[in-house]
């Protein structure tokens, strides 16, 4: 994970008759409502994954920049962690710059089958250690340390394959 960014957009509307004030609040309402849901429900997963055989919905990071960003800042981690969505096999690791709660990952070939799995601790410091598989890779999920699933099996397939097929 490295850094992230943030983009910030102010809208400044000027309306002086009652009618427009309205409309202004309502559409204000609007604009912060449908930016608090897209930043909710971008990342979240609407799909049938499963792990272990049974449902669950983690996070998604299918681009470059969600995947850089990760977890960072962020306390607690979500239930069902944060699934990184790779378009093809990769080998690389992760740290733990900026993130705040112990994390466990664990990470799945193109197959969804696991090929490692390790403990992650947070790490405010410039230079962090580096988690790495040393084994090649298509999805990595996030889990508290908590969790006490073996996260040994990723699925289903079908669904796998359309998310490496969308991921950037």
């Amino acid at each position: 994970m490295a850094h992230g960014w943030h983009t910030v957009f102010a809208y400044r509307l000027v309306m002086t008759s009652p009618r427009s004030k309205s409309l202004a609040a309502l559409i204000a309402a609007a604009v912060a409502g449908g930016i608090v849901t897209a930043a909710s429900t971008g990342s979240s997963s609407a799909t049938p994954l499963k792990l272990d055989g049974r449902p669950f919905r983690p996070e998604l990071a299918l681009t470059s920049a969600r995947r850089a960003v990760g977890l960072m800042n962020r306390r607690p981690a979500p239930a069902d962690g944060m699934l990184f969505v790779f378009p093809n096999d990769t080998t690389g690791g992760f740290w733990m710059k900026n993130t705040l709660v112990p994390l466990t990952i664990a990470f799945f070939d193109a197959r969804g089958k696991r090929v490692r799995k390790l403990s992650m601790t947070p790490c405010r410091q410039e230079s962090c250690p580096i988690y790495s598989p040393r084994r090649r890779y298509r999805f990595a999920l996030e889990l508290r340390s908590s969790d006490t699933r073996p996260a040994a099996k990723l699925g289903p397939l079908a669904e796998l394959r359309r998310l490496a097929r969308i991921a950037s």
